[in-house]
């Protein structure tokens, strides 16, 4: 949505926070007069920014009653980690190679600045924002421009399947600490800079696998 119109832009993006953090349920049904209401603004951006979400498959078009949200089935769901899978372990395996000195001392100053996060950012989609930064950051390494896309497009899907399975947990739950304590981050990349590729391909995999 970069380049979209501001109006536009700021409709899309609060309306797609509302469904990653669970404010629309899954069938919830949105109308443009609502958005036109809330946000203040005319029919045409509000419009817009339903249709871009329809493109990417969060919003359904029902005909005579709105934009339905998009239920996403456990058999989407492993289908896309599957997927994913694929990518990213090719990526790495590809990226093992090429990678520097530098370039595994900017994961680790990344796991530094997750963790700081942690304490003041800690909501589900928070956490999720940081787990997708730490994976393409590696996967950027591959330097396959295709791949990489192909990569944020299932993570992106992912996202609403995740951050609405963590929605209802406290901050101080043992399992959602576990989950955005980016542990996982930091034994890869010292596999990385142990030079170890099977101990990182399984590290990788094991975090995949693990969503929730």
């Amino acid at each position: 949505m970069r380049k979209s119109k501001p109006l536009t832009a700021k409709v899309y993006d609060e309306v797609y926070s509302d469904i990653i953090n669970g404010n629309y349920g899954a069938q919830d049904i949105i109308t443009e007069s609502a958005l036109v209401q809330r946000f203040e603004v005319s029919k045409s951006p509000v419009r817009e920014a339903l249709l871009q979400l329809c493109n990417e498959d969060v919003l359904r078009v029902i005909p005579r009653l709105g934009y339905m949200v998009v239920k996403i089935t456990p058999s989407e769901v492993r289908e896309l980690t599957e997927l994913r899978s694929l990518l990213e372990l090719h990526m790495l395996e590809k990226g093992f190679p090429l990678l520097t000195g530098d370039e595994i001392a900017e994961l680790e100053g990344l796991n530094e600045r997750n963790l700081k996060e942690i304490e003041v950012h800690y909501s589900p989609m928070d956490n999720w924002q940081r787990n997708m930064k730490f994976h393409l950051k590696l996967a950027s390494y591959a330097k396959n421009v295709t791949m990489f896309s192909h990569l944020e497009q299932v993570l992106r899907k992912l996202t609403r399947a995740t951050t609405q399975h963590f929605s209802g947990y406290e901050k101080d739950d043992p399992i959602f600490r576990e989950r955005s304590s980016s542990r996982s981050h930091i034994r890869l990349v010292e596999a990385l800079r142990n030079q170890d590729l099977a101990s990182a391909r399984q590290l990788l995999e094991e975090d995949i696998n693990t969503i929730w």
